[in-house]
């Protein structure tokens, strides 16, 4: 796809306007262009990256977009093809049904992945998983090692990442930092992540949650249902 700024201000791309989860109202909406960067100020200072403003057809907010600049003529600027988000959507999980030393450090993980702070991330990673190791006990630890081999057959994760989610989850503080993802493996991070503390936290609360409400339901069921004494 091309995407270019021609001498006369006209901003083209496959769409004059294209689809994106919004970081305000979170939803995927159409978001239609509103400005574009000016030609001749492009020329003269040449920079390396630029931006568009978009406007989000949902919640009318304003929505940024970065992108590289692949070459200068006098007819156009070219720019590379994908843009990158200004502004990421925040990350939503059910802290709810986690304990609070678990929830603390996940909660600041969440926020740094946000932010595009992945060495952050992948730190704040390494806190809830301790927290989590405290938590669940060393039968809970290697139950977590088993859920992760899990996570990576299911989503046939590469051994490059798989080796570093190992690396953040399981090595101790002691051994050092751990190591910083790129955006990908930071992605990938992120739902393994959500998928163990579903798994040991979220899913069991949920389901003893539900059985408790059919036996409250089955036992008002089951009174109702008994004859009346004479």
């Amino acid at each position: 796809m091309s995407v270019y700024l021609t001498a006369q201000g006209e901003f083209h791309r496959a769409d004059s306007a294209t689809t994106l989860e919004c970081p305000h109202c979170q939803t995927v909406a159409h978001m239609t262009l509103m400005a574009a960067p000016d030609f001749q100020r492009l020329m003269r200072f040449r920079p390396k990256v630029t931006g568009v403003v978009l406007r989000c057809d949902a919640c009318g907010e304003p929505v940024f977009l970065r992108y590289r600049i692949k070459g200068f003529s006098p007819e156009r600027i070219e720019f590379h093809p994908f843009a990158q988000e200004v502004e990421r959507p925040p990350e939503q999980f059910s802290f709810a049904y986690l304990p609070a030393a678990v929830a603390a450090p996940f909660r600041e993980a969440l926020g740094c992945y946000t932010h595009g702070l992945n060495g952050a991330f992948a730190a704040m990673c390494r806190l809830t998983a301790v927290a989590m190791f405290r938590d669940l006990g060393e039968a809970g630890r290697l139950k977590l090692y088993d859920q992760l081999e899990e996570v990576r057959e299911l989503a046939g994760i590469d051994e490059d990442s798989y080796q570093l989610l190992r690396q953040v989850i399981f090595e101790q503080p002691g051994g050092g930092l751990p190591p910083v993802p790129d955006r990908l493996q930071a992605a990938v991070l992120l739902e393994t992540m959500k998928d163990l503390l579903y798994q040991s936290y979220v899913r069991g609360a949920r389901l003893r949650k539900a059985l408790r409400m059919r036996r409250l339901f089955a036992g008002d069921a089951g009174t109702a249902a008994e004859p009346a004494q004479s």
